[in-house]
């Protein structure tokens, strides 16, 4: 369930991380910034790459660089709610958008697929992921 906090009660820049710290792994203090990171792992986390926890993940990887028609985009949606459901109940998929070259020809990357979800009901968010035909991927939240 999420909150919102309309004042901090702790200050952030008071707060030392415990721990070695990691360049990698990003501060999250609220619970739909979690939720975000959550889905964002699942999403790039192929089935079977988790050490005992094989289908952990989605086959959302191995369908990206598939030839571009009409099948992916219904296969792209399936790929993503199995998992979500499964692995991160918390989470409401409210939409799923796949748009490709064909599309909108002015579009940077060959698909992009931007996943609107909500976390109890309580805020919309959105996750784009981009996939260019040289294998960059590209992941992003409400345009950042």
């Amino acid at each position: 369930m999420a909150y919102r906090v309309t004042e901090p009660i702790i200050n952030p820049v008071d707060i030392k991380p415990l721990g070695i710290p990691l360049s990698s792994f990003k501060e999250v203090y609220l619970t739909t910034d979690q939720a975000f990171e959550n889905l964002k792992t699942l999403l790039l986390t192929r089935k079977g790459e988790r050490y005992r926890q094989p289908t952990f993940g989605t086959d959302l990887l191995n369908i990206l660089f598939q030839p571009n028609t009409n099948l992916i985009k219904q296969a792209v949606s399936d790929i993503i709610t199995t998992p979500v459901s499964e692995w991160l109940p918390y989470i409401t998929i409210e939409q799923i958008d796949v748009r490709t070259n064909e599309d909108d020809p002015s579009l940077n990357y060959n698909i992009e697929i931007i996943i609107s979800f909500s976390v109890d009901q309580y805020s919309t968010q959105t996750i784009t992921v981009a996939a260019s035909e040289e294998g960059v991927i590209k992941v992003s939240s409400d345009g950042n």
